[in-house]
């Protein structure tokens, strides 16, 4: 799971079944400091997510499966929450 900003929309007149109905969006990980990092992905929208949302995305093998019930499915990564906003404490050590 990471962090990230949702950047934009992906639009395509011809695609995999399995995205039949579903929203892609552009996604950019963001570190914990908020700022963009990587290299942006697309992920399936689960929650109605929307550009400018800090979103976390879940990935890995399975995990889109597993939530919408479809076999073999070519679904990677899934946007699972909108976070409204995020705080890391540091701690300094010594």
């Amino acid at each position: 799971m990471y962090i990230a900003k949702v950047i934009g929309k992906v639009v395509s007149v011809i695609k995999h079944p399995a995205y039949e109905n579903r929203t892609l969006l552009l996604v950019q990980p963001l570190s914990l400091k908020s700022q963009l990092v990587r290299t942006p992905t697309i992920a399936l929208d689960y929650v109605g997510a929307g550009e400018g949302d800090v979103v976390l995305v879940g990935a890995g093998p399975g995990v889109a499966q597993e939530v919408f019930g479809i076999e073999n499915a070519p679904i990677r990564e899934l946007v699972m929450g909108i976070i409204d906003r995020f705080d890391v404490t540091t701690t300094n050590q010594g």
